[in-house]
């Protein structure tokens, strides 16, 4: 028997491990934004993502961002904090996300499962309640049908608070496809049930914020897992939303690891 010792032996365990899988919605739309895209094919190219505006967490993402098109999980961890808290972590980063896929005209879809939607905290994440489509769905079912509705229909972001099993997050990941829309799923808290179809999956957990030096209240701060990407690897940052910027940005102590991230956007009792 043949045996291979020291550095080869560390090669062929090498070649023998997996390869990670592409990101193929980031991919897709990739290619389709240079074959648009002509002379401007790289400003088509960042098109074709959705970015956090956080070079540190860009970077950990296929083509720099979340893609367009293709299907997003996003859940509340709790971490020690109340469940509404970590739910309203999760909220405040796909009314983010969700405005910036949308642009400063376009029109978003969320289905809530009560109504609850605050326009003031959601404009303090740029989203315009005017240029928002609120649904209530309490049962999962009528969200996500009215989900795979809109993304079929073209909107630029389509936001759920449903979790979807294996086949209904196919469906959605074909209707964003199709739509060239973001959609982004948040599950309950407390029992995330996996999109088996996500090309990302996150967690959030609400983090004190730093009060300002001058008095007052300081950015909303987050802690953001990826726990899942396609093409990519799990990461950890502290994140918090800049309100003047719209963007989030890495806590200055942890910019090798994370980015920081933004409050609550629900009115609470």
């Amino acid at each position: 028997m043949l045996r291979i010792r020291g550095r080869n032996a560390s090669a062929a365990g090498a070649a023998r491990r997996p390869l990670p899988r592409p990101d193929l919605a980031a991919l897709r739309a990739r290619v389709a934004a240079l074959e648009r895209g002509g002379a401007g094919s790289a400003r088509a190219a960042e098109a074709a993502v959705v970015t956090f505006g956080a070079p540190g967490v860009d970077r950990a993402l296929p083509g720099g961002g979340l893609a367009r098109g293709a299907l997003h999980e996003i859940a509340g961890a709790q971490d020690g904090a109340p469940a509404e808290a970590a739910f309203a972590a999760a909220s405040g980063l796909a009314a983010a996300l969700a405005a910036r896929a949308a642009g400063p005209r376009g029109t978003l879809l969320w289905c809530a499962r009560d109504g609850g939607l605050y326009a003031p905290g959601l404009a303090a994440f740029g989203l315009e309640a005017t240029r928002l489509l609120a649904v209530r769905a309490p049962r999962t079912e009528d969200a996500l049908w009215t989900l795979e509705e809109a993304l079929r229909a073209g909107v630029p972001a389509a936001v759920a608070e449903a979790a979807a099993g294996p086949t209904a997050s196919r469906r959605l990941q074909l209707a964003a496809r199709a739509g060239g829309g973001l959609c982004l799923l948040m599950p309950p808290t407390g029992r995330p049930i996996r999109a088996v179809a996500a090309a990302t999956r996150w967690r959030v957990a609400p983090l004190p914020s730093v009060p300002r030096p001058g008095g007052g209240p300081g950015a909303a701060r987050w802690r953001l897992s990826l726990d899942r990407c396609r093409g990519g690897a799990p990461r950890d940052w502290t994140i918090e939303w800049r309100h003047e910027t719209h963007r989030f940005s890495v806590v200055a102590a942890l910019a090798d690891r994370a980015e920081p991230a933004a409050g609550r956007f629900r009115r609470t009792a």
